[in-house]
């Protein structure tokens, strides 16, 4: 291999790698930052409205009496939620059980 040819060969494979690794660790500063400003997020399971609607299935999947035919109707405050329409980013939970070992190991 001559000189010219080692030097205009490019490895451009070598920069891919470095690519992802920049990207990667973009979109988690960019997480955190959204986990620090906003650390509640809309309750998938109500859609952030707090209460979910009675379905015929509930008394299996939660194991109690089925409601009455009058309730039934209504809606009912959302488990998942507690009827607030918020949940806990999965990225603040993290940040969050960190800091509490830190602040008991010191």
């Amino acid at each position: 291999m001559t000189l010219t040819e080692a030097a205009t060969s490019s490895n451009a494979y070598a920069t891919i790698p470095i690519g992802i690794a920049a990207i990667s660790l973009i979109a988690t500063v960019v997480y955190a930052l959204c986990c620090w400003i906003k650390p509640f997020t809309h309750c998938h399971r109500c859609e952030g409205k707090g209460t979910t609607p009675h379905k015929t299935g509930d008394w299996l999947r939660y194991r109690h009496r089925p409601p009455a035919p009058r309730a039934a109707r209504g809606d009912r405050q959302c488990p998942r939620c507690r009827g607030t329409g918020l949940r806990l980013r999965i990225g603040r939970r993290v940040a969050n059980a960190l800091i509490r070992r830190y602040r008991q190991a010191h």
